[in-house]
């Protein structure tokens, strides 16, 4: 079979499973072991959050190297365990290269969950949060309208391919804006925990664990750069919220 198409096929494989989530140690095993199964002599697999570097040599002694290019950044389980089971599949069976890009088109399109649902969800986890950190009932009740609607605007967003940061800088400030406008109005009597109910929805808690792991995994790179990420979020997180208090308390 074209080894070089496998290569295509497994580094499509390999960038889904970037985007979604993955840690690169997961990503650089499972493109080297599918080039290997289609009877790959060597493959030297270099990624980072942002980018896959593959060189593979055929038993003919041919050469054929690629690259990706990673934009965009999620967390979805569901993806990452099909992904895992097709290249355990591919690994197995060894399918047609026609098999395998289906299997990838099916996977790239799969949503786990409809926006209401996810919305809903994160309703219910900023309202939780929220009297977890010591908010009452009324302040519960306004972290979960925010997290509706904060939910709803991260999905048009992402729709669109708006830049992370920026995504998470401007929910955290409508966030923020309704906590404050509610407040002033005595909906609520804290706007503190209604912002930092809502935070948790936005805070990059996997991104941080891949980060740890992949430099005790030895991916020191990789792992320094995912934390580099985590941390300039966290900082965008904090300035969103700071800046929707500074406006709204120069307003009312």
């Amino acid at each position: 079979m074209n080894l070089k198409k496998i290569l295509v096929c497994a580094m499509d494989i390999g960038a889904l499973m970037l985007s979604n989530g993955a840690g690169v140690s997961r990503v650089e095993d499972t493109i080297e072991r599918i080039c290997r199964a289609y009877g790959a002599k060597n493959v030297e697999v270099f990624s980072i959050t942002s980018s896959i570097l593959t060189t593979v040599t055929t038993q003919e002694g041919d050469v054929f190297t690629q690259t990706k290019r990673i934009k965009q950044h999620a967390i979805d389980f569901k993806k990452l365990d099909e992904l895992n089971a097709l290249s355990r599949h591919i690994c197995f069976a060894r399918p047609g290269i026609q098999f395998i890009n289906d299997e990838i088109e099916r996977i790239d399109k799969i949503e786990a969950y409809t926006l209401s649902i996810r919305s809903a969800i994160s309703a219910l986890i900023a309202g939780v949060f929220t009297i977890f950190f010591g908010g009452g009932i009324m302040e519960a009740v306004i972290a979960a309208m925010a997290g509706f609607i904060g939910c709803i605007l991260m999905h048009f967003l992402n729709k669109y391919n708006a830049n992370e940061i920026f995504s998470n800088f401007l929910t955290i400030f409508m966030v923020g804006s309704i906590a404050i406008i509610a407040v002033h109005f005595r909906l609520a009597g804290n706007y503190g925990h209604i912002i930092i109910g809502n935070i948790m929805l936005l805070v990059p808690g996997v991104g941080f664990v891949n980060s740890i792991r992949d430099v005790i995994g030895g991916d020191t790179i990789a792992g320094m750069i995912r934390l580099c990420e985590v941390i300039v979020i966290a900082v965008f997180l904090a300035g969103g919220s700071f800046a929707a208090l500074m406006l709204w308390e120069g307003i009312l």
